[in-house]
């Protein structure tokens, strides 16, 4: 395999692709906001809609994973050259995610919900 093919495939690995949220904001939908504010505390910010239906919103924020660097070497020697490809994982905290959940409450069940963010991080607010 070339160095070339070898680096894409490798960078390929390292892509994560978004993540459906229909399972995690179905899991969602229904509860009680007792329910809610149990797992995930008390809402960032809340307000009263000209329909009469309560809407509470929900932010998190985190720093994890890393950057990936991918890098290729060429050396060589008394027995020839080489070439070689990887990935190398940077320091500097990782990758800023956020995750803002807003849910409308109607007698105090979730009927309607929005969420914004990176889908891979949103997803781990499931209801199980």
């Amino acid at each position: 395999m070339n160095a070339g093919v070898l680096v894409l495939v490798l960078l390929a690995g390292c892509a994560t692709p978004p993540v459906d949220l229909t399972a995690t904001r179905d899991s969602w939908q229904g509860a009680q906001y007792e329910t809610v504010v149990a797992l995930w505390g008390a809402p960032t910010r809340s307000t009263v809609l000209a329909d009469g239906r309560d809407a509470h919103t929900w932010v998190a924020e985190s720093v994890g994973g890393g950057t990936w660097y991918p890098s290729i070497g060429v050396f060589g020697g008394s027995r020839g050259v080489g070439a070689g490809a990887g990935v190398t994982m940077g320091g500097g905290g990782g990758q800023f995610v956020r995750c803002e959940r807003t849910f409308m409450f109607r007698d105090a069940q979730v009927v309607e919900q929005s969420w914004q963010g990176q889908s891979n991080y949103c997803s781990t607010f499931r209801r199980n």
